[in-house]
């Protein structure tokens, strides 16, 4: 494809000066040239700032004006084309001059041929267009340098910044003026293990690529140090770090050029989230562990509890089978305790005020506190109602406390507040566990030691602990997690050595409100039998036996049956002539409890149902205080199933039980009916 012509701007006021340039311009073979010929200063200056050719020859003399002058006038048009100067005598102070007004080149008239003319206007439209590229390629390095998400600093070979992109200087906090001063230096960044703690005696990686000349890659570094003093102390930016050197023309390390990203918030959320899976991986296994448990202890209760009625008063049986009972309870506690931390835990909720439970709590606080621990509360008037359960609220701010105490052991200042809050966008951005709406706060306060960023990272998990032996099993935070996540809110501590610890409970507010259930009643002594006819429904033989043996002692008539399809056979063979479905809610078969029940009350509407779980996914988070059916939680002492099935079928008022210790009352001696 031919080249366009060459458009050549001719500015010269001698008209035969004119005729012998275009003649040696039409001697030139290898590219055809258009000439454009002007005469004067004021028709240079404007047809130079049109910007129509590709090159320009500029005559020295222009009537009283020079070229010279044209030059430095024109020095500032952004596309001025190359201009190359001619005159009719040599003049080496013009020629200076006229090179540091962005001449391309200097010609005599009287030496001048086509070839030199060409190839002098040759190498300067080649020196252009380089130039070009050049400025280019620099402004989009530039733009690229400025609109980069990743930060990118060079250093010159001490490791002092001596150029920050904007990227950079947000993440570093480096203002123009430390860095034409280069007092910062990246040699002063520390490095870090993958979550972003210090490693205390480790060299500079990037002042080994100052050393060696070999980059590296993804290090994680942490930023603080390096800048001014009075922002140091306030910024501590966690940071992957790439370095590559750069070398001079004697090809020596001159600097280095180091990409730097703000991974603070990305290690946060990674942690957060090794945290969730560690916590949800030890809740799945606490759930998993919980039904068989608590199924053993409720056949060790039962039994303790049947020979308990018989041994005499007092006697060296008795104690020891009190013994038992007070044993299995630990356990059994130990088993919610996990269940609740889990968030596996069956809860009774209502609408509360926050500040009413605070304010039941506040003279049961100080004689666990101790006297050298000073209570101070600050409740928000007015504050909105949430919808939780009143036992695990108390247990929340008890384990606080009970952490806070153990925090101060010479004394202190405890303080528990409430406040309302309504969370936004820019919070949630800032606390990854955080939901927008409105929510209430509780926050606990506390003067003590306070905790290392380490220990802050697991305070959650179960069975940790930084108590002595026998000081704290490590379930009291965990458990409090656990009950704040279930009433589907979270928890944020602050926390600095020997500057104390806060901790915030946010709990959302309650939309609608309902009535509250009726409080659990305390098991009488005696319990009254009855005649009815029981299905009870359980996988576990030991525990089956248990249940058919204690209820036949009050006189029902009891069926049995392992598994749904069982007790789907059993209800047939019998007509449906059965007044009350005990039913675990996990059995094999492929048939849960709750399906079984749902199976008979179609059968037979206005069924008597008493659900009993050591724990069940169908029942995790239900408020089974707003449930038509009654529920009896494993382990159970006799005499407390006793009473939630004559509860029950005399459509008394729930008992919601999640078992107790206790001595039971000699029932009737059992009855003939059989099973």
């Amino acid at each position: 494809m031919p080249q366009p012509p060459v458009k050549v701007l001719l500015v010269d006021d001698d008209e035969d000066d004119y005729i012998i340039t275009r003649d040696l311009i039409s001697q030139i073979q290898d590219r055809q040239h258009q000439l454009a010929w002007v005469n004067s200063y004021q028709t240079g200056l404007a047809a130079l700032q049109r910007n129509a050719y590709d090159i320009c020859l500029l005559d020295y003399r222009l009537g009283e004006r020079t070229g010279l002058e044209l030059l430095r006038e024109t020095q500032s048009l952004n596309r001025r084309p190359p201009v190359i100067l001619l005159t009719g005598q040599g003049d080496h102070e013009i020629d200076l001059e006229a090179m540091m007004a962005g001449a391309a080149d200097y010609l005599l008239k009287g030496q001048l041929d086509s070839d030199k003319l060409e190839r002098a206007m040759r190498f300067a439209m080649a020196d252009q267009h380089a130039k070009e590229r050049l400025r280019r390629d620099r402004d989009l390095i530039s733009r690229i340098m400025e609109t980069s998400p990743v930060g990118i600093v060079v250093t010159d070979k001490d490791g002092n910044i001596n150029f920050a992109n904007h990227r950079a200087e947000e993440v570093l906090g480096l203002t123009k003026e430390a860095i034409s001063r280069r007092s910062c230096s990246v040699l002063d960044w520390q490095v870090t293990d993958l979550e972003g703690n210090t490693l205390a005696g480790q060299s500079s990686p990037l002042k080994n690529v100052l050393e060696s000349g070999l980059p590296v890659q993804d290090v994680r570094q942490v930023a603080g140090s390096s800048l001014p003093a009075e922002s140091a102390a306030e910024r501590r930016t966690l940071l992957s770090t790439n370095a590559t050197p750069l070398f001079n023309a004697q090809g020596k390390i001159d600097g280095m050029v180091v990409t730097v990203e703000d991974i603070t918030s990305r290690l946060l959320l990674e942690a957060q989230l090794r945290q969730s899976q560690k916590m949800e991986s030890v809740g799945q296994l606490a759930a998993g562990v919980a039904h068989d448990i608590n199924n053993i202890l409720t056949v060790i209760q039962g039994h303790a509890g049947l020979l308990l009625n018989v041994a005499p008063k007092d006697s060296a049986p008795a104690r020891s089978l009190k013994q038992i009972l007070a044993a299995s309870e630990r356990a059994a506690s130990f088993v919610r305790q996990l269940l609740t931390f889990s968030r596996k835990q069956i809860f009774r909720s209502k609408i509360l005020d926050l500040n009413a439970v605070l304010e039941n709590l506040a003279t049961m606080l100080p004689p666990m506190l101790g006297e050298d621990i000073i209570l101070e509360t600050r409740y928000q008037p007015g504050l909105p109602h949430v919808d939780a359960d009143a036992g695990m609220l108390e247990q929340i701010v008890m384990n606080l406390a009970v952490n806070a105490r153990d925090a101060m052991p010479r004394g202190g200042r405890l303080l528990i507040a409430s406040r309302s809050a309504d969370i936004g966008a820019d919070y949630t951005r800032q606390h990854p566990d955080a939901r927008q709406g409105s929510f209430v706060c509780l926050t606990v306060t506390d003067t003590g030691c306070g905790m290392e960023r380490k220990v802050l990272r697991r305070i959650f998990e179960p069975f940790f602990t930084t108590k002595k032996v026998g000081k704290g099993t490590g379930l009291g935070l965990a458990t409090t997690y656990g009950i704040v996540k279930q009433h589907q809110g979270w928890i944020e501590v602050r926390s600095e050595v020997n500057a104390g610890t806060t901790f915030e409970v946010f709990l959302p507010v309650a939309c609608e409100p309902h009535s509250a259930p009726p409080v659990p009643a305390t098991p009488a002594e005696f319990v009254r039998g009855g005649d009815e006819t029981i299905l009870v429904v359980e996988d576990e033989p030991r525990l089956l036996e248990l249940v058919r043996n204690v209820l036949k002692g009050y006189h029902y008539r009891v069926l049995i049956a392992a598994s749904g399809a069982e007790a789907v056979r059993v209800w047939e063979e019998n007509d449906g002539q059965i007044d009350l479905l005990l039913t675990d809610m996990i059995m094999p078969g492929g048939m849960t409890g709750g399906e079984l029940a749902a199976e008979l009350e179609n059968r037979k509407p206005g069924l008597k149902v008493v659900f009993t779980s050591g724990y069940s996914s169908e029942l995790v988070g239900r408020n089974i205080s707003r449930n038509r059916h009654r529920f009896i939680a494993k382990p159970f002492l006799p005499l407390r199933l006793a009473q939630v099935i004559r509860n029950c079928l005399d459509d008394a008022p729930p008992v919601h039980v999640h078992g107790a210790p206790g001595h039971t009352a000699a029932h009737p001696a059992p009855a003939t009916h059989t099973a």
